[in-house]
């Protein structure tokens, strides 16, 4: 079985109290959202869901 990879991309970045409400937005909007910690806290959401991610985002900042 052939299984499909879908493209992360990051939309936000901030302190990790930030990074937890913003997540907590988006996954209120069935957005899955995803933190990832490589130096910086960052959250990344799958490719389909970026314009619904920024529109989330941008009404919360």
């Amino acid at each position: 079985m052939k299984t499909k990879k879908v493209s992360q991309i990051d939309v936000f970045s901030g302190a990790p109290w930030e990074v937890e409400m913003i997540k907590n937005l988006l996954h209120a909007a069935n957005v899955n959202a995803k933190v990832v910690d490589d130096m910086e806290m960052k959250i990344s959401v799958p490719c389909e869901c970026y314009t619904t991610a920024m529109q989330v985002i941008g009404s919360r900042i």
